[in-house]
C-alpha cells in the first residue's frame, strides 16, 4: 500500500451491528475463531489498521451482513475516502479490479453538480456580434473551490471520463461540459487552459476551433495561468483565433516571462531586437535572452552569440554562460 494511502475506516460499533447476524457463508470449525466471538470494537481496530479496499471488497463476498462493507466504509471516511476509493475503482489498485462505471457513481456524488449532457457546450454559444460566450468564474481565481457540495476534482475526472469514453459512452460535448462546469463553478484555471488545448489541437476529436481556443487562452490568461499567457500571447503575435496585434503579444510575453516562463523572456528579446510592438533596442534584448539563458535557453544562448558585441558590454559573465 502506498505511504499517501488512506486505510479504510468503519464506525466504531460497526461489526458490533453486523455481527448480531449469523449468516457467515464460511462453514465454521472448532479450531477457527470467528469473527463473531471477537470484541466488535477489537474487530473494527484490526480491519480499519490493517486492510485496504481491496480486503474490504473481499470481505463484502464472506457474510451478507458484510456486503456493504466498502461502501459503509466510503462514506464514514468522507470525501477523502470517496475520492480514493473512486481513483482505486478506476484504475484497478488498492488490491481492487477495475470498475470504471462504480468509479463514476463516485465521482458523480463528489462532484456535487449535475450536468445537461443534451445541451450544447457553453463554448458553442455566441452573442448577436458572433463573438462566443466564455463563463466568467466567480470572484476568487487563486484557489481551486472544494467545499462541502462541490468537488472539482471529481469534475475534472467526469470530463475526462466523458472525452474518452471511459466508464460512461464517449460523449465530447458533455466532457466539454464539465471542464466549463470546474472553472465556473470552482475557478480552475487549468479547467480553462485544458479547454484551449483541446479546441487548438482537436484532442478527443473535437473539432478544430481556433477563435474558442484563444479565447479560453485569454479566460486562463486573465486568471493566472503561466502557460495560458504564453499561449494567448502567442495567438496575438500570430493573429490566430483573434486580430494580430504586437503590442498585445508583447504585454503577455512579459507578463508569463515575469511569472517564471523561460521561452517567454526569450520572446520578449526577441521583440526587441525585432521592434515589434516596442521601440527596436539590442540592449534591451540582450538583457532578456541573458535571463532566458541563464535557465538554460539555447535560442536566447544563440541570439547572444549573434549580438556579441552588445551583449559582453551589458550582460555580466558572458563568456562563462557561453562555455567560450
Amino acid at each position: 500500500m502506498s505511504p499517501n494511502t488512506t486505510i479504510p475506516s468503519l464506525p466504531p460499533l460497526y461489526f458490533h451491528e453486523k455481527n448480531r447476524y449469523k449468516d457467515t457463508k464460511i462453514e465454521s470449525s472448532e479450531n477457527m475463531i470467528s469473527l463473531e466471538s471477537l470484541p466488535a470494537e477489537l474487530t473494527r481496530h484490526c480491519i480499519s489498521s490493517f486492510c485496504a479496499w481491496g480486503d474490504l471488497a473481499k470481505l463484502a463476498t464472506v457474510q451478507k451482513s458484510w456486503a456493504n462493507i466498502m461502501k459503509d466504509a466510503a462514506e464514514h471516511g468522507g470525501k477523502k475516502a470517496k475520492w480514493e476509493l473512486a481513483n482505486a475503482l478506476m484504475d484497478g489498485t488498492n488490491g481492487l479490479e477495475s470498475n470504471p462505471t462504480l468509479a463514476v457513481e463516485y465521482f458523480s456524488e463528489l462532484a456535487g453538480v449535475t450536468i445537461n449532457e443534451n445541451e450544447e457546450s457553453e463554448s458553442d454559444e455566441q452573442d448577436e456580434a458572433g463573438d462566443i460566450i466564455v463563463l466568467e468564474p466567480s470572484p476568487c481565481h487563486d484557489e481551486v473551490v472544494e467545499s462541502e457540495d462541490v468537488y472539482v476534482p471529481a469534475m475534472r475526472k467526469l470530463a475526462t471520463c466523458s472525452l474518452t469514453g471511459h466508464g460512461v459512452p464517449h460523449n465530447n460535448s458533455a466532457g466539454l461540459k464539465w471542464l466549463e462546469t470546474a472553472y465556473k463553478i470552482g475557478n480552475d484555471v487549468d479547467a480553462a487552459h485544458e479547454l484551449a488545448l483541446i479546441y487548438e489541437y482537436a484532442q478527443h476529436g473535437v473539432e478544430i476551433d481556433v477563435v474558442v481556443a484563444a479565447q479560453w487562452f485569454k479566460q486562463a490568461a486573465e486568471s493566472g495561468h503561466v502557460e495560458a499567457m504564453a499561449e494567448y500571447a502567442m495567438c496575438c503575435e500570430l493573429g490566430c483565433g483573434r486580430e494580430q496585434s504586437d503590442e498585445d503579444a508583447l504585454e503577455w510575453y512579459i507578463k508569463a516571462a515575469e511569472s517564471g516562463h523561460t521561452t517567454s523572456k526569450f520572446s520578449v528579446g526577441e521583440a526587441f531586437e525585432e521592434a515589434r510592438g516596442v521601440p527596436q533596442s539590442d540592449e534591451e534584448a540582450c538583457l532578456w535572452y541573458y535571463k532566458a539563458a541563464v535557465e538554460g535557453d539555447e535560442d536566447s544562448k544563440r541570439a547572444l552569440r549573434r549580438l556579441r558585441d552588445i551583449a559582453r558590454i551589458v550582460v555580466p559573465g558572458l563568456a562563462n554562460l557561453l562555455n567560450e
